[in-house]
């Protein structure tokens, strides 16, 4: 079976994206058309908007909490919301966005199951098992940062498995770059990079007779890149924000989310080594109930026929996963369902290689039936608001009606504040927060918001900075704002107007100002 792309291989490609592109996209047009975008998918544009559409406009203002990749993809999109404000103000953007890289990503994943199985119609059997996976299904439309690190990481699936076939060192200098990107993508690719890396060296010193200094070269082609992007982001975040690891020392961050929500999630996921791995399992088993048992047997194949390239699904994908459990046993994370995503590309990996090195009919049928069981498994997991917490806010009724009626809340606050026709940095808001409302609003001008340079300084005395409003989050733990203002104590409603979700919670409070 030949490594090389054929032309009837790249047409088959062709296919298969023109028709996951096709259905990724209808998925994307029902998110927005119902708007039920996720904040995280809203935040990550919305960080890419204050670069150009902001009255302190410049590259720095993408913020360092979350890594800077699925924001950067979208700046050279953003002219265009002049024309199609809907890209922005009900962030269409983003989930065309996760809808173009998850068609990528099944791209890539089809031209590693060709060159793992010969077999045609297995290959598309396999790859739509990936494809019209529940959650591959969910995270190509909902504009997630899953379908941007998804495709990052199989570049580095792809490049991996090509250098332990064809041994082939120039193959070493894309796996690199794709470690790069994906730490680009999350953080949770720091464990790849290390993975990776460590295994090249191995195997290049067992391929070279032990020989250390060609170990170490290659070692260095594939880590550099991913070090270097590691060095230089942590850098540029000390220089701007005064923080190495912004994600990790700051309020905004997710290890200041984790530790303010601790108890909330305790109450979920258990709140001990136990509780939360049983937690873990019951999801694990959800997204992919025979993985496990696909290892064992995909190992034994390929250690009894010598067959290296099992290794590149399991160091890249598997390792993912473990640094995933690790911080949720831990307690360190917040256990969702996503972060474990990459089981989903993985089993299927593993069902193509126990299919090739097997070469029995019963292995063959037997691999499909375990990868598609977790058809079946997956529906009931989102069945279960406690296991997919945040995949309800889109797959039940009422998750889709609160999800939709924030984005309502959302817009009828920059509606309001737009019909006042204030001056340029009228409004001050934290926009950990109040991205929604910024997206939202036709003149951003208006808001003097987080990434701006002279916000701390505002903060501290609005009244010298002409500020007539104040936006505050109703229960935003960390709003500086509001924090500013009024310390952990409520916001008193005799200067402040209410902005009620439609079970009559507030979600917001427009104070004006001077007080």
């Amino acid at each position: 079976m030949t490594l090389v792309d054929t032309p009837v291989k790249t047409r088959k490609i062709n296919v298969v994206v023109l028709v996951t592109g096709i259905l990724y996209l209808g998925i994307a047009i029902w998110f927005w058309r119902y708007h039920l975008m996720p904040g995280d998918s809203s935040s990550r544009l919305a960080n890419a908007y204050y670069t150009i559409f902001s009255r302190d406009p410049h590259l720095a203002a993408i913020g360092f909490v979350w890594n800077p990749l699925p924001s950067l993809l979208l700046i050279p999109f953003l002219p265009l919301t002049l024309v199609f404000p809907a890209l922005t103000q009900e962030s269409l953007l983003a989930v065309l966005a996760s809808a173009a890289l998850m068609t990528a990503t099944v791209g890539l994943f089809h031209s590693v199951i060709q060159k793992i199985v010969a077999n045609r119609a297995l290959q598309i059997a396999l790859t739509a098992a990936f494809a019209l996976h529940p959650m591959t299904l969910l995270y190509a439309g909902n504009g997630m940062s899953e379908a941007c690190f998804l495709f990052t990481l199989m570049l580095a699936v792809r490049s991996l498995h090509l250098w332990l076939v064809e041994k082939r060192v120039e193959q070493l200098v894309p796996l690199g770059l794709a470690l790069a990107l994906s730490y680009g993508a999350r953080y949770e690719a720091l464990a790849p990079l290390a993975a990776v890396t460590a295994l090249v060296a191995a195997i290049t010193w067992w391929r070279s007779g032990r020989n250390g200094a060609l170990a170490r070269t290659d070692a260095v082609i594939v880590g550099l890149p991913g070090l270097l992007a590691v060095a230089l982001w942590a850098l540029a975040s000390k220089i701007i924000v005064g923080q190495w690891f912004a994600t990790f020392s700051s309020q905004y961050g997710n290890s200041a989310q984790v530790s303010t929500s601790a108890a909330d999630i305790g109450s979920v996921t258990g709140d001990d080594l136990a509780g939360r791995l049983s937690y873990w399992g019951h999801q694990m088993t959800g997204l992919a109930p025979f993985a496990a048992i696909l290892l064992i047997a995909a190992l034994a194949f390929a250690w009894h026929r010598r067959d290296l390239a099992i290794l590149a699904p399991i160091t890249v994908l598997g390792s993912v996963l473990a640094f995933d459990a690790m911080a949720f046993l831990s307690g360190t994370s917040f256990g969702w369902l996503r972060f474990h995503i990459a089981v989903v590309p993985l089993a299927v990996l593993l069902a193509a290689h126990l299919i090739a090195d097997a070469r029995q009919r019963f292995v063959t049928a037997a691999s499909l039936v375990l990868v598609l069981a977790a058809f079946p498994t997956m529906f009931s997991i989102l069945s279960d608001s406690n296991l997919s917490r945040e995949e309800a806010q889109w797959v039940t009724e009422s998750g889709r009606f609160n999800t939709s009626d924030l984005h309502r809340i959302n817009t009828q606050v920059a509606s309001d504040l737009d019909a006042m026709n204030l001056p340029d940095g009228a409004v001050l808001t934290d926009v950990a927060y109040a991205f929604g409302v910024v997206l939202a609003s036709d003149n951003p001008d208006q808001f003097v918001i987080t990434p701006d340079r002279d916000f701390a300084a505002a903060v501290a005395d609005p009244t010298a900075h002409h500020i007539q409003y104040l936006l505050l989050s109703a229960d935003g733990s960390a709003d500086a704002v509001r924090l500013a203002r009024y310390g952990p104590t409520p916001v008193p409603l005799d200067n402040a107007t209410p902005y009620r979700d439609a079970q009559g919670g507030v979600e917001w409070f427009l104070v004006k100002t001077p007080f």
